[in-house]
């Protein structure tokens, strides 16, 4: 398997760091990795193969009366593996994704994830889009969508329990990609997925970490993200990899990073970005072979207008064969950069703080600073 830079938009080449520059970055890792985050991401191509076998035994409901795309209700991780798939399918419109807001009303299949099965947001949205004869599955872990999926009567498709949500993103692709296919929404989508999972699974079993190209693509990235906010310019075709990307940094690394979808992003954001100091930011650039050739060079001005005036640019580099391919390529590149860059930072990728605390709920928040005014009596 060799990195290239499939879309040929910008004059600079993605550059692979050598096997000792790879294996400090690794060792670096394991000494902060206390969780495992290492480990969910190099089991991520498995995942996606055992979450296509366990689907063969999972019942789908009843056909959607309409089977001209079908809607996914998630946050997060859940979310972003719509997204992912979404990457890979041709045309984009056979699946939506809907990232907490309204409900689709139309009789098309809808599937409610939620790794954890607790998040707010969506255990509100499940209540108002069952009924009205719509096929209605639920994935997750556990949780009180799982109950509420049983108490409904709906199929609930079960992910193993005990994973970070965005570590079980193989779990949430996999699944999503069968049901749609079982729903008839698609064809032929889970045997390219499952081959390109199981191209990638061998090639990062066999290789040596250190020297693997897609790891190796990683670090350069990680180093220029380093102290910096992090800007992805972003085809449509490479709107989940960038979000996952994106996420990967903020919650693994704890560092901000920001998507910005073109062309839409040539009429606002370059302004603004253009105004800032370019020592705080570092810009990146992924697009797809099958962009146009008029998003190409919009992308081509972007960057070289950033590059003169003193921004770290830098090419999202892909690899593979097909769209499947090379989405999981930019997945495996965009969890590795976010690890290198934890690494880099000192800190553990697992652990997300700030995240739970603002999940909880406001009575068990009220007992906490209830307790601690109580300890300084």
């Amino acid at each position: 398997m060799t990195v290239n830079e499939d879309n040929h938009i910008n004059p600079i080449e993605p550059t692979v760091a050598d096997r000792d520059e790879v294996a400090a970055a690794l060792a670096a890792l394991q000494g902060v990795d206390l969780g495992g985050m290492l480990d969910c991401v190099m089991e991520t191509p498995l995942q996606i193969q055992d979450a296509v076998k366990v689907a063969e035994a999972f019942h789908e409901g009843d056909l959607p009366l309409d089977r001209s795309r079908a809607h996914l209700v998630g946050l997060g991780g859940s979310a972003i593996a719509g997204e992912l798939l979404l990457d890979m399918l041709a045309p984009r419109q056979l699946l939506e994704v809907h990232r907490g807001t309204q409900p689709p009303r139309d009789r098309c299949g809808i599937v409610l994830s939620s790794y954890s099965g607790n998040t707010g947001e969506i255990l509100e949205l499940s209540r108002q889009v069952i009924g009205g004869l719509r096929t209605v599955v639920v994935l997750s872990s556990g949780g009180r969508l799982e109950r509420f999926g049983f108490e409904s009567g709906l199929p609930v498709w079960k992910m193993p329990a005990g994973y970070q949500p965005r570590a079980a993103v193989g779990w949430s692709l996999g699944l999503l990609a069968a049901l749609l296919e079982k729903w008839r929404v698609t064809s032929n989508n889970v045997k390219h997925l499952n081959r390109a999972a199981h191209r990638l699974e061998r090639s990062l079993t066999h290789e040596e970490l250190a020297e693997h190209p897609l790891v190796g693509a990683s670090l350069p990235l990680a180093n220029a993200l380093n102290g910096r906010a992090g800007v992805i310019f972003h085809s449509l075709c490479c709107t989940g990899a960038a979000k996952r990307l994106a996420a990967q940094i903020n919650e693994n690394a704890k560092q901000p990073a920001f998507t910005v979808v073109v062309p839409e992003g040539m009429h606002n954001t370059v302004e603004g970005i253009g105004g800032a100091d370019p020592d705080c930011w570092t810009l990146l650039f992924m697009s797809d072979q099958r962009d146009t050739s008029s998003l190409r060079v919009a992308l081509n001005h972007a960057l070289n207008h950033f590059l003169k005036l003193g921004f770290k640019c830098l090419p999202f580099p892909a690899a593979g064969d097909d769209s499947y391919e090379r989405t999981l390529s930019r997945l495996v590149i965009a969890d590795f950069t976010s690890l290198f860059l934890a690494a880099s930072r000192r800190v553990d990728p697992t652990p997300i703080n700030v995240i739970a605390s603002l999940k909880q709920p406001d009575s068990e928040r009220e007992e906490e600073n209830v307790l601690s005014e109580d300890s300084k009596d």
